[in-house]
This record gives C-alpha cells, structure tokens and sequence, in this order.
C-alpha cells in the first residue's frame, strides 16, 4: 500500500452531538495528558477501524472511542478490542444514555437481603472487555465524568501493529536513525519485520509516537504537526 493511498481521507459523517462530545472531550485530555497531540480520526491500518480521538504523548497513546445518544453499539467491542494492541490507555466516551446507572438489584436471603449491581447492556460489554476507563459526556450539563468501566489496567501495546500504522517513508526514517540496514526497495511487511527484530519495546513506542505526532496528514480538527529531531539509536538510551 503507498503512502497516498493511506492518506486517502475519509467521508466524515457526525452528528451536532458527536461534534459537542469532541469539543468537551478535548480540553479534558489536554489536562491529563499536557504536551500531547489530539488527532481526530487516527487510521490503524492492521484494522478497518478508526480512532476517534487519540492523545499522543512522546511514549504512548490514548485511544478514545465516541458514542453519542444516534450511535448504535454493534461495533463497540470490535473497535474496542482493535485499538488495545498500539494504545496505552482506552477510554469509551459515552452519552449518558449508554452508561446509566441502575438501581441495585434486591434479592431477599434467609437472613436479611443481598444486593448486587445491575449493569446496561454497553456495561455489561465493557466490563467484559476489561481495561475500559469510562468517560460520561453530557453535552446538555456540559460535562465530562469518569465513571465506572470495571478494573483498569494499562495495556502494553503490541509492536508489530504499532508499526505497522506508520508509512513507509516514517519506517525507512526510523531505520535509518538506528542505523539499520534497509533494502533499495523496501516493502512495508520487510521494514516493520526488521524493526521489530532489530529494536527494543520502548524505542519502538518512542518512535511510533514521534512519526505520529510530526505526520502532517490528518483530519483537519487535528492538532498541528510536532516536529522534532531525527532519532539515533543513542537517542533511545
């Protein structure tokens, strides 16, 4: 696949709502995550899904999946399980329709009653998931509220697909920087199979996330390019 057909765009399609949600999320992960780049619509490449928003930091990504009230909820298990292997930390930002909170359930015992928690059907498939830190978006209240999504735990992002996002000329830039050998011709399969090979679990994040911040092709909302320096391998000591 060449580079121009992977900055293709794509048609976007969102509510007034979806777009509120945004405008609320945004300040709230500039607050959490200062210095990191918000990109809107971040391409996975190994996936047919898309990123809604993603903070990336110069170590690591944080994947945010949006679902206002006109959202349906078949895809979400996929989507969320597609971005686990490159993210650090996934969260569901979810109108408060999707994420209520339901009475406890009573159910009388012989020696007194036993309550226990009652979940919707979007509860039920991100605690199945597991490691889904919960945002609650209320566009009307204008807030944003972490809520309970089950037991998080952080991800350790698999480096294959985290390079795999990248373009050709963003993996020959990252060979060439740690000093290996790269064919004349190389194929995008050769270079990521190289990489993965030839460098150590956190140079590969390192350099994922500093070809991803400085890309100067996405969606328009997306936060400017950051540039920086080219990468040695005595960089990433």
């Amino acid at each position: 696949m060449t580079d121009a057909i992977e900055l293709a765009p794509r048609k976007q399609n969102r509510s007034s709502e979806e777009l509120d949600m945004r405008a609320l999320i945004v300040p709230e992960l500039r607050k959490r995550w200062p210095g990191a780049r918000i990109i809107h619509e971040l391409p996975l490449r190994y996936s047919t899904n898309r990123i809604d928003l993603a903070a990336v930091t110069e170590a690591e990504i944080v994947s945010i999946e949006i679902k206002s009230s006109r959202d349906v909820m078949t895809r979400l298990e996929g989507q969320l399980r597609a971005f686990k292997p490159i993210s650090s930390r996934i969260i569901a930002a979810l109108a408060p329709c999707w994420n209520e909170q339901l009475p406890m359930i009573e159910t009388k015992i012989r020696y007194g009653t036993c309550y226990s928690p009652q979940y919707t059907p979007t509860q039920e498939l991100i605690h199945k998931i597991g490691g889904i830190e919960v945002w609650t978006v209320g566009v009307t209240a204008g807030t944003v509220k972490v809520t309970d999504g089950g037991p998080y735990r952080a991800n350790k992002p698999w480096l294959a697909q985290m390079l795999d996002m990248l373009h050709v000329s963003e993996l020959e830039a990252i060979a060439h920087g740690h000093q290996i050998a790269v064919a004349k011709r190389p194929t995008h399969l050769t270079l990521v199979t190289d990489l993965v090979d030839m460098l150590q679990g956190r140079e590969v994040v390192k350099a994922v996330c500093r070809a991803l911040r400085s890309r100067n092709a996405f969606d328009k909302a997306s936060d400017a390019p950051i540039l920086t320096y080219s990468v040695t391998s005595k960089d990433s000591q």
